[in-house]
């Protein structure tokens, strides 16, 4: 976790709660809103409740960067913060996901919320400490003070500064000169942080340049600036390429199924996509290492290497630095170290697949509205 505006005088407890919430956050912006808070200001709400929120489009299947979300969710839900989970329904039409079918996206998010109450292991649902909630856009757009907030979010931003915020559409800042509705959507994000008084605004590396905007925002207005925080990206199965790493082209993507492992593949599918996967030896930043390192070593605290008998005997690894060492080495051959992830990885999502499996009613929808299996 980086965070240079960390305060050096806070309370040893108040410092290892942040410490337990955003143990695997790749960055932390603006820590002295929450800190505050934690510390015994009120919070954005006028009371003693820290509000998270994360705002995803219901727009197709979910990868493993929704793994990553979750332990931040988790961590946050263990230190008695509300999380938000906003389904951003027209956000998801205004980026022309399922051709703007409101019927599509709507199963989209209720899909949405199942993998995530799965990956949570079915939390407490409400408005309290410690508490998940899932609210659709719809929901709050519909007042007309949402929409004020909107026009005061986009007053005093240039068109150049909106589009500079593209990429947390996935769009680059050339494609939407021909829809005005895309100039909203950093607005209506930032509207949105505001209107649910939320104290931690968080998401993927690749929401930073949203919540940037906000703040700018906030500091415009004079309005509470929430705590931002970022997780690390997970890279697709097939490597950076040639993609520009501002624009997280290389991210994985549920818009290409074999670039990435959703998070009920079974495996077989998972092994079959790992052994297509690009692995760059001796490169950290390689896709199997990523995920090795962000999900099956914080989650099994271990990665078992079995390769054929005739090929070497079993090692277990417990830090990815040694595992990626003894893969440029020789140590271990590339194809055993992509086996080993696979199986770990495997490991991690046996109870995403279990339950789709014996719950298969919104997975089967969502593999209808996608046109995948």
């Amino acid at each position: 976790m980086t965070s240079p505006e960390t305060p050096n005088a806070l309370d040893p407890e108040v410092r290892a709660s942040i410490d337990r919430m955003f143990g695997n956050v790749e960055e932390v912006v603006g820590l002295d809103h929450l800190s505050g808070v934690l510390s015994g200001s009120d919070s954005h709400g006028g009371d003693s409740t820290v509000r998270a929120y994360i705002g995803l489009e219901p727009s197709g299947k979910a990868h493993l960067g929704w793994v990553i979300l979750a332990e931040t969710i988790r961590n946050m839900l263990s230190e008695g913060v509300n999380v938000l989970i906003l389904l951003a329904d027209w956000h998801a039409w205004v980026n022309d996901k399922f051709g703007r079918d409101m019927e599509k996206i709507s199963i989209a998010g209720e899909y949405m919320s199942e993998v995530f109450r799965v990956l949570l292991n079915f939390p407490e649902e409400g408005d309290g400490p410690g508490q998940l909630r899932f609210v659709s856009a719809s929901e709050i757009m519909d007042s007309g003070a949402y929409w004020e907030r909107v026009l005061r979010c986009s007053k005093g931003m240039s068109l150049n500064r909106a589009r500079r915020t593209f990429s947390i559409m996935g769009r680059s800042e050339d494609s939407s000169d021909d829809d005005l509705s895309a100039f909203f959507y950093p607005a209506m994000q930032a509207a949105d942080i505001f209107e649910l008084k939320i104290d931690i605004a968080f998401g993927g590396m690749d929401q930073r340049k949203a919540h940037m905007y906000m703040r700018e925002v906030a500091d415009r207005n004079n309005w509470t600036k929430a705590t931002c925080i970022h997780t690390p990206m997970i890279s697709g199965l097939k490597g950076h390429g040639a993609g520009r790493m501002d624009s997280f082209d290389h991210k994985m993507s549920k818009s290409d199924p074999n670039n990435a492992i959703f998070v009920h593949d079974t495996p077989k599918q998972i092994e079959k996509k790992f052994r297509k996967a690009f692995l760059e030896v001796g490169n950290p930043e390689s896709p199997v290492f990523e995920i090795a390192k962000h999900i099956v070593m914080p989650h099994n605290h271990k990665l078992v290497v079995e390769p054929k008998p005739e090929f070497g005997n079993p090692s277990t690894w417990k830090d990815i630095d040694s595992f990626v060492e003894a893969v440029a080495s020789n140590e271990i051959h590339p194809f055993d170290a992509k086996m080993a992830v696979a199986r770990g990885l495997t490991e991690v999502l046996s109870p995403v697949v279990k339950h789709f499996e014996e719950n298969s009613g919104l997975l089967d929808a969502v593999n209808q509205i996608t046109g995948s299996q």
